[in-house]
């Protein structure tokens, strides 16, 4: 999962080329607003497959580049206001490594160093297609170069760039944009730099500031952890039997782990399960276009009844009696 930050610009850059933005969502079954929520968390699967598809239809061969020069620090969120209250560029890339989780589930980065240079590198804990996108890893490190010349606010001269996945036909936009050797066929993406650079301190860095973000980042953790969860088997459900192990999985926890910490919190993984579902069900209900029966299989209740009797415990009344009371 990855925070919908991510593909902040997405739409504005579609539309310079003239594709719908909507239909495009629309095609792939997701709401017009899927990217209008920056806090939500969206399957990695998802993000990749926009690229690919904003390249396709767009005809924009380097689409992750050009979109990671329309984005800023501002998307990963609050962990980006933290890097900016880090007193020099190495405090802000240790931040880097140890909170990125939190923006985007299942990405390593790390940062090497070795005689005059620094690698920070990133890779991600999966296999497949979406591990090794070229729009996806292009945008990755066009990112995290991004990231490092704002938080230094000067230019940064790259050593290297560091890329998964094949040769690009064209070299000429990794050229201008990093002006430096772009190396493909890796294992994980990377750019290198002078060591010296993290010495440096970060731009407008305040200490104060910085204990009250991390604070708050602490707090928001543990306030956002059922929401997360809500959206994880919001994002499963349309892909089967969303069981207890899958969604632990999926936020890197042991189950146990998780039965516990909803515990914790006065729940269960079962209530949330519910919950979700008859979130879905009101949206299926509102649009009309489908039988109870119908939505009840896409929902995965597999008796019309089980989907009756927990709408009504969560909403306080059946799906049709709740249909009837709403407004037009």
């Amino acid at each position: 999962m990855v925070r919908a930050s991510a593909l902040t610009g997405y739409k504005t850059l579609l539309g310079s080329f003239g594709v719908d933005a909507k239909a495009l969502l629309q095609r792939l079954s997701l709401p017009a607003d899927y990217l209008d929520r920056p806090d939500l968390m969206i399957p990695m699967e998802t993000k990749v497959e926009l690229l690919e598809l904003g390249a396709q239809l767009s005809g924009c061969q380097h689409f992750g580049l050009r979109l990671a020069q329309q984005q800023n620090i501002s998307a990963l969120g609050t962990v980006g206001l933290l890097l900016q209250q880090s007193p020099t560029l190495r405090d802000a890339m240790n931040t880097v490594t140890s909170s990125i989780g939190q923006t985007a589930q299942g990405l390593k980065v790390w940062l090497e160093e070795s005689g005059q240079t620094a690698y920070l590198c990133s890779q991600y804990d999966f296999d497949g297609p979406s591990a090794h996108s070229r729009q996806h890893s292009d945008n990755l490190v066009a990112s995290g170069f991004n990231m490092v010349r704002f938080l230094l606010a000067e230019p940064v001269s790259l050593h290297a760039v560091y890329l998964c996945g094949e040769a690009h036909a064209s070299l000429t936009p990794y050229r201008e944009l990093f002006q430096c050797p772009v190396n493909f066929g890796h294992d994980y993406n990377g750019i290198a730099f002078s060591r010296e650079l993290l010495q440096r301190p970060v731009a407008g860095a305040n200490p104060e500031m910085r204990g009250l973000i991390d604070n708050f980042l602490k707090k928001k953790q543990l306030d956002d952890f059922q929401e997360q969860l809500l959206w994880t088997i919001t994002n499963l459900l349309p892909r089967g039997t969303v069981t207890l192990e899958k969604v632990a999985d999926s936020v890197n926890m042991a189950p146990r782990t998780l039965q516990l910490r909803l515990s914790q919190q006065g729940t269960t993984f079962q209530h949330l399960l519910d919950r979700t579902r008859v979130e879905q069900v009101c949206t299926y209900l509102l649009e009309g276009n489908l039988s109870l029966t119908e939505i009840a299989e896409l929902v995965g209740y597999s008796q019309l009844s089980a989907l009756t009797r927990a709408f009504k415990r969560i909403m306080g009344a059946s799906p049709r009696a709740w249909l009837r009371q709403r407004p037009g």
